[in-house]
This record gives structure tokens, C-alpha cells and sequence, in this order.
């Protein structure tokens, strides 16, 4: 459903190659872990042009690294991709317990969940992209599959805080899936469309929509947004 946003993508190939060259300088100055550089290397790679489209060998290139080192530290692309979703999504997992853990109300709650998924998806949206991507061509059934069992592990637990609102009478019935769904789905088209965002708030550069003052405007945007939805 989202492939025809890349039609209002603002980056020319040359300016987009040469992003990501600088980026991948400043990998490897700060990064010694050969295993994580990989990871971080092919993060970025699978964001600018799809998992289909790279090969082991350009990465193994980019990241300045032998064949036999991926080989070695994941055995595959696939492994290389099933370590990258297990490397990130279970740190915000973490997160979700440690809030959940709490003495503050389900919509403080809530609330704090909304921080956390804003300042993930958007300061790290090339790898939210990869998995955006991932799920909306659904060419790889067990790409999706690793993404939907992490992900849901999530999900039920943000619902845990809405059923734990209604329970005390803090949120209304609301349908809590859909609510979700509404959730995500807002964060998704943020961070998958820059380009089309970038048309509606008239800005000449889809990476706006990654920088503080447009995340603001989102966190802001989707806290009234659910606190309408849910307060009682």
C-alpha cells in the first residue's frame, strides 16, 4: 500500500548516494564491533534499496568487509536480517516492561509509549523503513513472519495498558486493535512518506520530517489524538 510514495521522494540518486557514503564514513570511524558495523551497515542498505536489491557481496563491499565475515557472523542474508529485527525491536520491548513497571496511570502510560515509539521510528527511521517495507510488499513470508512475532509482543502490551485504563474506568470502551492499528499506522506514514509529508507541509527536503521540531509536532499530534480517543 505504500510503494506509490516513492513517486514524491526529493532526493536525486547522486544526492542520495552521497548521503549514504557519508554516513557510512562515519560508521566506520566510530565503529569497531565488526558484527554490530555490519548489522548497521546493512540497515541502511535495505532501507535505500530494498531487501531484494542487495546482494551479500555489495554488502560485504560497503561495509569494507570479506564475504566470509557475514558468513561467519550471521551464515546468511536471511540470518543477517533475522539478527538485525531481534537486535532492535526487543530494546523497545525493554522499554515497554520498564514503563509497564510504573506507579503511573494507563494514560501516563501511554502517554510515555508514545515518546518512545516517536523518538525510535523517526531517530532511527531508516531501519523503521526497512521494516515498513518488509511488511507492505510481503514478498518474504518469513521476513514477515520474524517481524510480526516481535512486533506483536509489543503491541500486546500497549494494549495491556489501554485494557488496564478501561478496567479502572480512566479510558472508554474503544476498540483497542483498531486503536493500535490507528497508532502505528499514523507513525508508518510518517516515516515511510517523508516526501509526501514533506508536499503537505511545504518543506523542500523529505529528512524534515525526521528532525525535532516536526517530531514534536507528531508526539504532540498523536497525544491529543489518542487522548481524545481514549479519556473518558
Amino acid at each position: 500500500m505504500f510503494s506509490f510514495f516513492s513517486l514524491f521522494n526529493f532526493a536525486t540518486p547522486s544526492e542520495a548516494q552521497s548521503g549514504f557514503e557519508a554516513t557510512l564514513k562515519n560508521m566506520q570511524e566510530i565503529t569497531t564491533d565488526k558484527r554490530q558495523h555490519l548489522l548497521q551497515v546493512a540497515e541502511l542498505l535495505f532501507a535505500q534499496q530494498g531487501y531484494e536489491a542487495v546482494s551479500v557481496r555489495h554488502l560485504a563491499k560497503e561495509a569494507g568487509v570479506n564475504l566470509a565475515m557475514i558468513s561467519y557472523y550471521f551464515g546468511s542474508k536471511e540470518g543477517l536480517f533475522a539478527a538485525l529485527i531481534e537486535n532492535k525491536i526487543p530494546r523497545t520491548r525493554e522499554r515497554l516492561e520498564a514503563i509497564a513497571q510504573m506507579n503511573i496511570d494507563p494514560w501516563e502510560k501511554i502517554s510515555q509509549t508514545i515518546d518512545v515509539y516517536v523518538d525510535n521510528m523517526m531517530s532511527n527511521h531508516q531501519f523503521s523503513r526497512v521494516i515498513i517495507r518488509e511488511m507492505s510488499i510481503h514478498q518474504r513470508p518469513e521476513n514477515v513472519r520474524l517481524i510480526i512475532d516481535q512486533v506483536s509482543k509489543n503491541m500486546k502490551i500497549i494494549r495491556g495498558f489501554i485494557e488496564e485504563g478501561q478496567k479502572n474506568g480512566q479510558f472508554k470502551q474503544v476498540d483497542n486493535e483498531l486503536t493500535l492499528a490507528s497508532f502505528f499506522g499514523t507513525l508508518s506514514t510518517v516515516v515511510h512518506n517523508g516526501g509526501l509529508i514533506c508536499q503537505l507541509i511545504d518543506a523542500n527536503n523529505d529528512e524534515t520530517v525526521v528532525q525535532q521540531p516536526f517530531k514534536d509536532r507528531v508526539r504532540a499530534h498523536v497525544k491529543s489524538l489518542l487522548k481524545g480517543h481514549l479519556i473518558a
